[in-house]
């Protein structure tokens, strides 16, 4: 999987939880990881030091020929935002992969289907001997 980009704004991130971070993203998307262009962790805290819900973490991943998933998630607690969010993200780009293939088969079905239906035309009508070109 990609190396995400986390972006911490008015929050100190430490190591371990920037790797907490990377791994719960790769074990949330590992399933379409080979499509996902960017990813794109922002982690900011509204308040400061006050505390209170005001963190918010927003995950952002671009796929090739897909809409743009842009899941944001509010808490107090970063590891459990991210857990929530990362979730939330794998359920949508799930969803866009299991439409976009959908969307596919129904595009080529029709095409495997109007094939059959003129290859069965084409056997019922009647076989026309070729006509001998006359000479002027």
């Amino acid at each position: 999987m990609m190396k995400p980009t986390i972006v911490a704004k008015g929050v100190k991130l430490s190591r371990r939880l920037r790797e907490y971070v990377i791994r719960r993203l790769c074990l949330t998307l590992d399933r379409a990881h080979y499509s996902i262009q960017t990813l794109k962790v922002r982690i900011t805290d509204q308040n400061g030091p006050k505390g209170g819900i005001d963190k918010h973490c927003q995950i952002h991943l671009t796929m090739p020929g897909l809409p743009a998933v842009v899941v944001t998630e509010k808490g107090s607690d970063i590891a459990a935002m991210v857990d929530q969010a990362a979730q939330r993200a794998a359920l949508v780009v799930d969803r866009l992969l299991s439409r976009a293939k959908a969307i596919h088969h129904k595009k080529y079905g029709a095409i495997v289907a109007s094939e059959a239906a003129m290859s069965i035309i084409d056997m019922t009508l009647p076989m026309k001997k070729p006509t001998e070109p006359t000479l002027i």
